[in-house]
């Protein structure tokens, strides 16, 4: 029985194989940043994006097949074969034995008519890669090698009659054996990390579907003593990962999974992990010290520190804000309808009256006067400025990070600011309100290096990090 997944853009048919690629739209929300605190208009991450995710498997690194070349991955899709040639191949082999199900591999496209590989060339053509190899006495041993780092066995063949099966399971691994003449190589089963039962989605995925997917997202895997990336192998003792090739992927990773890389300028994965997270916002998510978008958010926060005479102080916390479409709704309709969006980064220091972002606390409080867990449910509202503000009752935020903050109960949040057409002031005071024929209010000090930006509507500004140092 296959589960399905509503949204609101139609369904999503997350427990089987589809061949929608789960990558974002272009309207998505992605709150990456530039150095300049100004958004990039294409779709270069300068801080390590993946746009072809390499297989899963990170133990092997050839074609299931000929075992000569790397697996294909373009895209945002991986392939445990190396092209058009050895994927017909695995294909024939699968559909002409009984043996085998195909539900336990994604052998990819036999022509180039399949819509996974549409706009795709075939892989150089190579004689010796026609057909998969023969099997020998023991399992091919690229599929030793896998069904090893998933923690199982090779599987050895025992003296059997023709058009007769082995069948071997492990706990994270079933590899399927048919004795009979010129039969393919063994196909493993991976199994999802969750209920250890059904096979993954995919080689990009360690869950089975949407079901296992959310245990994932909210509980983390099973084994708190296994990586926090594959979640099959132990941590190495002091670290949060089995090794290099999984620490290193960390650095990537999705916020929210954890376990496949974000999608370019994106902080999660794919519509999958957002669909989820979406479910459960107003939501934080913590940014784990290493990670690049970490180092992206500290690196502004180190450059915009304007305070003579007082060091920057280390950062503790950063978190990921993610809100939903209605939440995000009125902000994109403003920057719309401006026809000089002049889109910026600002900060905005306020207070709390909870543990919110202290480690571990990641959940908001039900304090209704609460600035910090107010802001978070219900954005920025000019109803609550205060008149006497030097510029009048508008929303104030900063390019330097050290205003606003107070030590211990202070929270600094990261926004997106639209400007529009901006009132440029030079002094306290100047104007009380938003002056006719403006969008905004800049009071630029320090020649420039230091200033106050006041947006007088709800719309304009959305909180998008939280800061905690």
């Amino acid at each position: 029985m296959v589960n399905h997944a509503e949204d609101s853009e139609g369904s999503l048919d997350i427990d089987s194989y589809v061949e929608q690629d789960d990558e974002f739209l272009d309207e998505d929300d992605d709150d990456n940043l530039s150095l300049d605190g100004i958004y990039e208009n294409n779709d270069t991450d300068h801080y390590g994006t993946v746009d072809s995710p390499p297989a899963y498997y990170p133990g092997i690194a050839l074609c299931i097949v000929c075992q000569q070349r790397p697996p294909y991955s373009k895209g945002g899709k991986s392939y445990p074969t190396c092209g058009l040639t050895c994927a017909a191949a695995l294909r024939d082999a699968l559909n002409s034995s009984p043996s085998v199900s195909t539900s336990s591999a994604t052998p990819g496209p036999s022509s180039q008519r399949n819509r996974s590989y549409r706009g795709r060339g075939a892989a150089p053509f190579n004689p010796t890669s026609r057909a998969p190899r023969s099997p020998t006495s023991t399992a091919d041993p690229t599929i030793s090698q896998l069904t090893a780092h998933l923690g199982g066995h090779a599987h050895r063949r025992q003296p059997q009659s023709a058009n007769r099966s082995n069948h071997s399971s492990t706990g994270t691994s079933t590899v399927v054996v048919d004795d009979s003449p010129n039969r393919s190589p063994p196909t493993p089963m991976v199994k999802c990390v969750i209920c250890m039962v059904k096979p993954c989605r995919d080689s990009k995925y360690v869950t089975c579907g949407l079901t296992c997917a959310e245990k994932l997202c909210k509980k983390g895997g099973p084994n708190p003593k296994n990586c926090d990336y594959c979640h099959r192998r132990p941590k190495a003792q002091g670290y949060n990962q089995c090794g290099k090739t999984c620490a290193d992927s960390a650095k990537l990773a999705c916020l929210l999974c954890k376990s496949r890389p974000k999608f370019k300028r994106y902080h999660l994965c794919g519509k999958t992990c957002k669909q989820i997270a979406t479910k459960m916002t107003p939501l934080i998510l913590d940014v784990p010290l290493g990670h690049v978008t970490y180092e992206m958010v500290e690196n502004k926060f180190k450059n915009a520190w304007k305070f003579p005479g007082n060091p920057c102080p280390p950062i503790k916390k950063i978190y990921k804000i993610i809100e939903s479409r209605d939440f995000l709704r009125p902000y994109d309709r403003y920057k719309r309808v401006l026809s000089v969006g002049n889109e910026v980064f600002r900060y905005h220091g306020t207070t709390r009256r909870c543990t919110l972002g202290a480690p571990g606390n990641t959940q908001l409080c039900s304090n209704s006067s609460c600035p910090l867990c107010s802001i978070l449910k219900s954005s920025f509202k000019t109803s609550l400025a205060k008149p006497s503000g030097a510029f009048g009752a508008g929303i104030y935020t900063s390019s330097a990070s050290n205003n606003y903050t107070s030590s211990g109960s202070g929270a600094l949040l990261l926004t997106k600011v639209v400007l529009g057409n901006v009132r440029q002031v030079n002094g306290w005071n100047e104007v009380m309100s938003l002056p006719a024929g403006y969008n905004s209010v800049v009071f630029d000090r320090q020649g420039g290096s230091l200033n106050e930006t006041i947006v007088y509507s709800d719309d304009a500004i959305r909180p998008v990090f939280l800061i905690i140092f």
